[in-house]
C-alpha cells in the first residue's frame, strides 16, 4: 500500500504557499520535498501569469504542468510549453476598452497576456499589492494599443464601491465571461468556463490520474472550483470565510506553515512527523 492517501497535491500560491513576505519558508520546501520523495506529485494553481510564477517553479523544481491565470493557461516545465486554454473574446475586449474611461477612477485595470501585464494607472490599493513582487508590468497610455493581442484575463483592483460599479457594468454587457474574486480588493474577468478546477481536470487527464486522487489547498474564492474537483480540500486559517466553510479540513495560516501541516497530517498514512 502507498504511504500516501492522496498522491497528487495542488497548491495555491499567494496566501497559501507563500508567507506574507512573498517567500516560500524553508519548512514548506522541506515538506514538499518529503512528499515528492514518497512518490507524491506536486504542482501549483494560481491567478498569476507565467512571468510572476516562474521563480516559484524554479525554486521548487516543479516538473508537472502548472495552472496559471486561474485556469486560462497551463505551463509545462518539462517542455517549456505555455498552453493557452482560453482567452477573452474580441467582442468583450472591445466593449471593455470602449467603456473603461467612463468607469470610476476608483478602479485600476490590469490586462494580462501570457507573459506580460499592462495598466494605465497604479492607484494606492494597487501599489500596496505590488510590494515585494517581481513583475513585467508596463504602464501604457491606453488599452487600445493592445487590441491585436490575446487577453488572457483582466484584473480589477478597487474598493467595494468601485467593484459594485464594475459588476453593474458587466451585467449590462450581456457578453459571456467569468467574474471571480482572488484576493481582497482584487477581482478578475476571465473567459467563460475558465477556473482552476476545470484546468485541473485537463492536467489530471494528462497524468492519467483521477481528480479524486488529488488534494488541494487554498485561501480565496478562486480556489473553490479546485475544492469542488479534488478528493480532499484544505483551507489555511487566514482564508476567506466562504473558503473556510467549503474546505474539508482547516489548517494553520500561511504564516504558521499550514501547507506543511496539511501534508504531514492528511496526505500521509499514517500521519508523519514534521520535516527537520
Amino acid at each position: 500500500m502507498s504511504m500516501l492517501a492522496y498522491p497528487f497535491l495542488v497548491s495555491d500560491i499567494d496566501g497559501t504557499l507563500l508567507n506574507n513576505r512573498k517567500e516560500i519558508p524553508p519548512l514548506i520546501r522541506r515538506e514538499i520535498a518529503h512528499y515528492r520523495q514518497a512518490g507524491g506529485l506536486f504542482t501549483l494553481a494560481t491567478g498569476r501569469n507565467f512571468t510572476e510564477t516562474e521563480r516559484f517553479i524554479r525554486e521548487l523544481d516543479i516538473d508537472l504542468p502548472v495552472i496559471l491565470c486561474n485556469g486560462a493557461l497551463v505551463y509545462n516545465p518539462a517542455t517549456r510549453e505555455l498552453m493557452p486554454l482560453a482567452h477573452l473574446s474580441d467582442d468583450l475586449v472591445r466593449e471593455i476598452v470602449k467603456d473603461m474611461p467612463h468607469l470610476s477612477r476608483r478602479i485600476d485595470f490590469f490586462v494580462y497576456t501570457s507573459h506580460h501585464i499592462y495598466t494605465t494607472r497604479i492607484g494606492p490599493l494597487s501599489s500596496e499589492g505590488l510590494q515585494n513582487e517581481e513583475l513585467k508590468l508596463e504602464v501604457i497610455p491606453s488599452f487600445e494599443t493592445l487590441l491585436n493581442q490575446n487577453w488572457v484575463k483582466i484584473a480589477a483592483v478597487s474598493d467595494e464601491e468601485g467593484i459594485k460599479e464594475l459588476r453593474r457594468w458587466l451585467e449590462q454587457t450581456k457578453l459571456p465571461f467569468t467574474f471571480v474574486q482572488s484576493s481582497d480588493h482584487y477581482y478578475e474577468i476571465l473567459p467563460p468556463g475558465v477556473s482552476k478546477g476545470a484546468a485541473l481536470q485537463r492536467v489530471a487527464e494528462q497524468l492519467n490520474l483521477s481528480t479524486k486522487q488529488a488534494a488541494a489547498i487554498g485561501d480565496h474564492l478562486n480556489d473553490l472550483p479546485l475544492f469542488q474537483t479534488v478528493g480532499l480540500s484544505a483551507a489555511v486559517s487566514n482564508a476567506h470565510p466562504e473558503v473556510l466553510h467549503a474546505a474539508d479540513v482547516i489548517v494553520p495560516s500561511n504564516e504558521e506553515f499550514g501547507l506543511s501541516h496539511f501534508i504531514q497530517n492528511h496526505l500521509f498514512r499514517p500521519p508523519r512527523q514534521a520535516a527537520r
